[in-house]
């Protein structure tokens, strides 16, 4: 077997491996030192980077069993409202329930964190936050002035990204 073979045998063999343990992903908030892969993952995926190291507190990671990092997803605090971005997953891990799994941890931690509503913007992806979320479309001009301050609302290529929006049901607050 040639070195090539070998090589390409290997890479195989550590894909189906990293495919075994993507079924055993955890989520969790991204650390400064996850930057760098999430950066490459957006720019894998054709998403963009603006804003992000700026609002990387507000990131979740997934990462496999393995410690490799497989995804993000992203909110942008605007008071009660949160701008959901940055939603996505390696190419060779997508399929695998790994984005569902990041957006509905985001969509839980914005609710327990008293964030009423959560907006986005997609150019690809309106059927899947639609059927999978309940996410509806809206006019986003109504929401100009509460996102003016976001990075990511002001792209251009944003622009003519479809806006939608859902409502949260937030913790309940005590009576007395």
């Amino acid at each position: 077997m040639s070195a090539i073979a070998v090589r390409q045998r290997l890479q195989t063999l550590l894909t189906l491996q990293d495919d075994m343990t993507a079924q055993l992903v955890t989520i969790e908030k991204a650390s400064p030192e996850c930057l760098d892969d999430v950066l490459e993952i957006l720019s894998r995926v054709n998403l963009p980077r603006d804003g992000v190291k700026e609002r990387f507190g507000g990131f979740l990671i997934a990462r496999s069993g393995r410690g490799k990092i497989l995804g993000c997803v992203g909110l942008e605090r605007h008071g009660e409202l949160g701008l959901l971005r940055s939603a996505a997953v390696l190419p060779e891990y997508q399929g695998q329930w790994i984005g569902n799994k990041l957006v509905l941890e985001l969509l839980k931690q914005a609710a327990s964190e008293d964030v009423t509503e959560v907006v986005l913007l997609t150019t690809t992806a309106k059927e899947y936050f639609q059927n999978k979320f309940g996410f509806k479309e809206a006019t986003r001009s109504d929401y100009e002035k509460r996102l003016a301050n976001s990075p990511e609302w002001n792209l251009p290529r944003c622009s003519s990204a479809v806006f939608m929006t859902l409502k949260l049901k937030t913790k309940a607050t005590p009576i007395g």
